[in-house]
C-alpha cells in the first residue's frame, strides 16, 4: 500500500510541477473522456483506471488557487482530447502525442486526425495523416470550427492566437470546394492561400476548377485573387483574368445580370436575359432583364420575390416582348406585341386567423407562349385560368369574400374575367331551437334560414377586344340575394321530405325588347324576323317561390356465390336515387317581366312569352306557373372475391371488376315539349391495377324531323331504340415501369422524363406510357369522330447516359403529334442535354453542357437551332 501511495504522488507531483496552471492538467485530473498517459519522465507505469483519491484532490485544489493568484491561464476554456491508440506525454518538453483517432476539442473547434502533436508551453498543436501499409495516407486532419470544415495533409494550430498553417488544404464554401497547397489562417477567420484552386467538383482531383496563383479569403466580405484561369481535365483554358474581386457576403448583394448571346437566322444575332439584380432588403428584390435581337425584336423582364415571415409571401413576374421577323420590305415581314403577369401570393394563417389574401395569377396574349417558350409544357397547354381572393369571417356564420378570376383558351382565343365576384352570407340558422333542449326535438325546431348575396361583373370576349373599350359592350352584371327557409323530415328510413320557401331578388342593369321586323333580310333571301333591342336601365325584380321535394336514396346488395374454384363470389351493389321538386302556381306571370313573343304576320301565335331579362347574369324571375321535376338516377358497383393462390394466406383477394357505371335522368311534368331529359351515363374501371378505362355518353330519347329540329315523338316508338347516340367517349391509358421503382416514381411524380428541369432520377431504369382517347359527336346530322394516341417514356442506357422521348399520333390526320427526343449524360460535376424536335411547326435541337452547381450556373455552353428560323 505504501508502494503504491508513493506512486500516485509522484505522478501528481510531476503534473504540478511540470503544467503549472495548464487547463490540459485540471481536464486530466476532471476525470474527463480521457485516462491518465501510459509513461511520464522516467516511464513509470500507471494503470489507466487510476484515480486520485480525496487528498491527492484537496492538495490539487491549494496548488490550482494558488496558481490562479499568481498567473492567469491563457486559454478561455478547457481542453478536451482523447485517441484510440495511445497518448504518450514528454514532461521535459511539455507536449502529447496522440496516435490514432486523435480528437482534440477547445470551445467549437474540433481537431481529428490519425496523429496530433500538443505543445502545452505555446498552445499550439501539429496534426497529420499516416501512411497505412499500402502506402496510403490515412487520418488526415479534419478541422471544425462551428459551421467551417477544413481538411488538409498537415496543420498547425494555436489555440490561444487562432493563427493557423495549412498544406493542402481542402474546404466547403457555399456549395463550392476551395482547394489550397499553402494557407494560412489569421485570428480572423481571414484565409491566405498560394496555388489555389475552386471548383463545384467534391472529388479530391476535381474534374475541372478554376485556378488561382494567390487569394485571401475575407469572411462576410470579399474575396481578392491573382490571376486566375478555367482548367478543365488538367488543362489550362484561355478563359481567365488577371485579378479578381469578389463578393463573399451571405447577405443579398445588388450586381449586374450578364447575358446569353447567340444567333437565330430570323431574328438575327442576341443578347438575352441580360439586366441588374437590386437587393433591396431580406424581404424584398427585384431583377430587371432584357432580351434584345439585331434585327428589331426587343423584349424586357422584370422578376421579383418577396417574403415576411409568419406574414406572407409571393413572387411576380412581368414580361413584354416587340416580336419582329423577316426584313421589312419583304413579305415575311411581321410583327406583334406579347405580354406575359405571372403573380403568386400567399398569406400565412398565423397573420390574421379571420381573413385571409391569395394570388394566384397566369395571364398573357394568346401568342406569348407559342412566340417566347422553349418549354414543351407550355407550348402544349393552351388554357391559362388566375384566381384572387379575399375573404373575412366574423364569428362563425358571417362571411364575405370576393374574388377576381380569368380563364382564356388560345385555341379559340377567347377571354373570360369576373372583375369582381363579391359574395356575402349567412350560415344556417335555427331560430325555433332553445340554447338549452330538453326532451325530444320537435318538428320545427328543425326549420333553418339563410342568407345569400352576391354581386358579379363578367367579361367574355376576344382577346383582341379585352383591353379596349369595346369590352364594355361584352360586360354582363348584376346583383342578387335570396332568404331560403326549410325544414325536412325523414321517413320510411330511405325517404327525405323537403318544403321550402325562398325570396329572391334581383337587380339589373340591362333588359331586352322583342319586336317583329319586317326589313330583316334571312339567310334564304326571305324578309323578316324578330329584332332585339338592349335598354340600359336599373331595375329590380323579386319572386317569392315555394317548393317541397321528395327524395329517396336506398342501396341494394346483390350476392352469387360459388362452390367450388377459386372464385367465391360476385357482388352487385345498386343505388337507385330519385327526386321530386313541385312548385305550385302562384297567378299569373307580371307582365312588366313576361312579354309575349312576337311573330309575323303569316306565322301562327303559340300565347309563348318571353323575359326581358332573358340572358341576364343571374338568369329571370322564376314564373309563377307550376312546374315539377322528377329526377333520377342507378349507380353500380361489381366486385369479385376470390382466393389467394398462397395456401398459408388466409385472407381473401378483392378485384373490382366495375367500379362505377351510372346512368341519369329526368322529367318535367309541366314542360310544354321534349318533358324527358337525356340519358347521361359515365363510368369507369381499372384492369390489371394500372389499366384505366373511362367511358360515357348521352342518348337523347327524341327524334329529328327532315329539318334536323326536335319533335315531341320518341326513337323508341319511331325507330325501336331508347335514343340517338349523341355524344360518347372513352379513354384508356397505363404506366410500364419495373415493380421496384413504382413507389418512388410515385413520390417523384412529373421529375422522370423531363429534361427540362435540373433533376433526373436514374434509380428508374425504364418507364413508358401510352394513353389512348376517342370521341364522338353527333347532335344532328353530322358525324364528328376525333382520335388520339400518345405515348412517352424514357431508358437508363448505363450508369450515366439516359435518353426520354414523348409523342403521339393522330389517327384521323394520320401524322404523328408533337415529338421530342432529350438525352442526358450525367457528367459527375457536369451535365449534358440534347433535346430534338424533329418535325413539326416547333422543329428545333437544342444541346447544352454545364455545370451543376447553381453556384456556378453560368458556367455552361449551349448551342441551338431555334424553331423561329422554320418560317
Amino acid at each position: 500500500m505504501i508502494v503504491k501511495l508513493l506512486k500516485k504522488l509522484l505522478v501528481v507531483s510531476a503534473l504540478l510541477i511540470f503544467f503549472p496552471g495548464s487547463l490540459f492538467a485540471g481536464s486530466i485530473l476532471s476525470g474527463s473522456t480521457i485516462g491518465f498517459p501510459q509513461n511520464i519522465a522516467d516511464t513509470i507505469p500507471v494503470a489507466d483506471s487510476l484515480r486520485p483519491d480525496s487528498t491527492l484532490l484537496k492538495m490539487r485544489e491549494r496548488q490550482q488557487a494558488k496558481q490562479r493568484k499568481s498567473k492567469q491561464s491563457p486559454l478561455e476554456d478547457p481542453v478536451f482530447y482523447s485517441a484510440k491508440d495511445s497518448m504518450p506525454f514528454d514532461t521535459e518538453k511539455q507536449r502529447i502525442y496522440l496516435y490514432t483517432g486523435a480528437k482534440i476539442t477547445y470551445q467549437d473547434i474540433v481537431l481529428t486526425a490519425d496523429y496530433i502533436e500538443v505543445d502545452m508551453a505555446t498552445n499550439t498543436i501539429y496534426a497529420t495523416g499516416v501512411t497505412d501499409s499500402l502506402g496510403n495516407k490515412v487520418g488526415r486532419p479534419i478541422f471544425i470550427e462551428g459551421d467551417k470544415k477544413f481538411q488538409s495533409d498537415t496543420m498547425h494550430y494555436n489555440f490561444q492566437t487562432k493563427k493557423g498553417y495549412i498544406k493542402n488544404l481542402i474546404t466547403e464554401e457555399d456549395g463550392g470546394f476551395l482547394h489550397s497547397e499553402t494557407t494560412k489562417r489569421l485570428p480572423d477567420e481571414t484565409i491566405c492561400i498560394y496555388d489555389g484552386k475552386y471548383t463545384t467538383c467534391d472529388l479530391e482531383h476535381p474534374h475541372f476548377y478554376i485556378h488561382l496563383s494567390k487569394a485571401k479569403v475575407i469572411p462576410n466580405d470579399k474575396i481578392v485573387s491573382g490571376k486566375a484561369n478555367l482548367v478543365i481535365a488538367d488543362i489550362p483554358t484561355p478563359l481567365g483574368i488577371p485579378f479578381g474581386f469578389f463578393p463573399n457576403q451571405k447577405k443579398f448583394t445588388s450586381g449586374i445580370l450578364f447575358p446569353e448571346y447567340g444567333e437565330e437566322q430570323n431574328r438575327g444575332f442576341f443578347l438575352r436575359d441580360g439586366g441588374y439584380y437590386f437587393a433591396f432588403s431580406d424581404y424584398f428584390d427585384l431583377a430587371l432583364r432584357g432580351d434584345i435581337y439585331s434585327r428589331g425584336t426587343w423584349g424586357t423582364k422584370l422578376h421579383t420575390n418577396y417574403k415576411k415571415r409568419y406574414r406572407l409571401n409571393g413572387s411576380l413576374d412581368l414580361k413584354y416582348y416587340k416580336n419582329v421577323v423577316g426584313d421589312e420590305d419583304l413579305n415575311n415581314y411581321s410583327s406583334n406585341k406579347d405580354f406575359s403577369i405571372v403573380w403568386t401570393h400567399t398569406q400565412d394563417p398565423k397573420a390574421n386567423p379571420s381573413s385571409s389574401f391569395s394570388a394566384n395569377v397566369n395571364m398573357s396574349s394568346t401568342s406569348y407562349d407559342q412566340n417566347q417558350t422553349y418549354s414543351t409544357d407550355r407550348y402544349l397547354n393552351n388554357t391559362k385560368s388566375s384566381s384572387i381572393s379575399y375573404s373575412k369571417r366574423w364569428g362563425s356564420n358571417v362571411n364575405l369574400s370576393t374574388n377576381f378570376r380569368h380563364s382564356q383558351n388560345s385555341l379559340n382565343k377567347s377571354v373570360n374575367m369576373t372583375l369582381p365576384s363579391l359574395t356575402f352570407n349567412v350560415s344556417r340558422q335555427y331560430p325555433f331551437r332553445k340554447k338549452e333542449r330538453v326532451g325530444a326535438m320537435k318538428w320545427y325546431e328543425n326549420i333553418e334560414i339563410k342568407y345569400n348575396a352576391k354581386l358579379e361583373n363578367q367579361i367574355n370576349a376576344g382577346d383582341s377586344v379585352i383591353f379596349t373599350s369595346k369590352a364594355l359592350d361584352y360586360l354582363k352584371n348584376g346583383f342578387q340575394h335570396s332568404i331560403p327557409l326549410s325544414t325536412n323530415f325523414k321517413f320510411f328510413k330511405f325517404f327525405t321530405f323537403t318544403p321550402s320557401l325562398t325570396y329572391t331578388g334581383r337587380m339589373y342593369t340591362k333588359s331586352i325588347r322583342k319586336n317583329w321586323d319586317e326589313n330583316i333580310m334571312n339567310s334564304d333571301s326571305t324578309y323578316g324576323a324578330v329584332k332585339i333591342d338592349t335598354i340600359n336601365s336599373l331595375s329590380y325584380a323579386n319572386d317569392f317561390a315555394p317548393s317541397v321535394s321528395l327524395s329517396v336514396n336506398p342501396t341494394i346488395y346483390g350476392m352469387f356465390q360459388f362452390k367450388k374454384g377459386r372464385i367465391k363470389a360476385f357482388r352487385h351493389v345498386m343505388t337507385p336515387s330519385a327526386s321530386f321538386s313541385f312548385k305550385p302556381g302562384m297567378g299569373p306571370d307580371n307582365p312588366a317581366i313576361w312579354k309575349p313573343t312576337p311573330v309575323g304576320p303569316d306565322s301562327v301565335n303559340t300565347n309563348r312569352t318571353y323575359s326581358i331579362y332573358e340572358g341576364s347574369l343571374y338568369g329571370s324571375p322564376v314564373s309563377k306557373k307550376r312546374s315539377g321535376v322528377l329526377s333520377f338516377s342507378l349507380g353500380n358497383n361489381v366486385e369479385m372475391k376470390m382466393k389467394s393462390r398462397n395456401d398459408t394466406i388466409d385472407e381473401d383477394i378483392k378485384i373490382k371488376i366495375l367500379e362505377s357505371l351510372s346512368f341519369s335522368s329526368g322529367y318535367d311534368f309541366y314542360r310544354e315539349d321534349n318533358r324527358f331529359n337525356n340519358i347521361t351515363i359515365s363510368g369507369r374501371t381499372t384492369l390489371f391495377k394500372n389499366l384505366n378505362l373511362n367511358f360515357g355518353g348521352t342518348v337523347d330519347p327524341y327524334t329529328l324531323d327532315s329539318l334536323m329540329n326536335r319533335t315531341n315523338a320518341f326513337e323508341l316508338e319511331e325507330n325501336h331504340r331508347i335514343g340517338r347516340l349523341t355524344a360518347a367517349n372513352f379513354s384508356t391509358g397505363y404506366a410500364f415501369k419495373p415493380a421496384s421503382a413504382k413507389e418512388k416514381s410515385a413520390e417523384e411524380e412529373g421529375l422522370v422524363g423531363d429534361y427540362s428541369r435540373d433533376y433526373v432520377d436514374f434509380s428508374i431504369p425504364w418507364s413508358f406510357r401510352f394513353d389512348y382517347t376517342w370521341r364522338y359527336s353527333k347532335p344532328k346530322d353530322e358525324k364528328t369522330v376525333t382520335q388520339t394516341f400518345s405515348f412517352s417514356g424514357d431508358l437508363k442506357l448505363t450508369e450515366k447516359w439516359k435518353i426520354g422521348f414523348s409523342s403521339g399520333y393522330d389517327i384521323d390526320a394520320k401524322d404523328f403529334t408533337y415529338t421530342s427526343i432529350d438525352i442526358y449524360r450525367d457528367l459527375h460535376c457536369w451535365e449534358a442535354r440534347f433535346t430534338w424536335i424533329p418535325f413539326g411547326g416547333r422543329q428545333q435541337y437544342s444541346f447544352q453542357i454545364n455545370v451543376k452547381s447553381t453556384v456556378l450556373q453560368d458556367l455552361k455552353w449551349a448551342k441551338r437551332k431555334s424553331w423561329y428560323d422554320n418560317f
